[in-house]
């Protein structure tokens, strides 16, 4: 039985060119998982709890390109203001854990959309969460 004796020699010049390259195959390999999470996000929000009312907080969802330490990237996010409440939930099931009580009256007042009347509370317990954004990460794998 012989032996071969093999030799590599790694370019790391290619390497370097090829992974920070934004127009090359890993950044174009990372924009189709982009793509892939901003859409399972914009699912996650018809999911329960669903918090689509008109739709606004969907069709905000971007991508944008981003370069982090000289290597190309992509944030997927939203800038609408309210998104951080949907996300990461309010009252005791947010990250205070307490109820939603009025800080200058003695009643909230608010109108639910499908109701007609408006109503006054005490308190209220507030509103689940629903991190469309986290668990559309996943999506990122496939």
């Amino acid at each position: 039985m012989g032996t071969v004796r093999v030799r590599h020699k790694v370019n790391n010049t290619a390497i370097q060119l090829m992974l920070r390259n934004p127009n090359g195959g890993v950044a174009k390999d990372m924009l189709k998982r982009a793509v892939k999470v901003q859409t399972a996000a914009k699912k996650n929000l018809s999911r329960p709890p669903q918090r689509v009312r008109t739709g606004y907080l969907r069709a905000s969802i971007y991508i944008k390109p981003v370069i982090i330490d000289g290597m190309p990237g992509f944030r997927i996010g939203t800038s609408v203001r309210y998104a951080w409440f949907v996300h990461n939930g309010t009252g005791i099931y947010g990250p205070r854990h307490t109820v939603i009580r009025p800080k200058r009256a003695q009643y909230l007042v608010f109108k639910p959309s499908g109701l007609n009347h408006v109503i006054f509370a005490k308190q209220v317990k507030g509103m689940r969460p629903n991190p469309f954004l986290k668990d559309a990460l996943k999506a990122a794998r496939s």
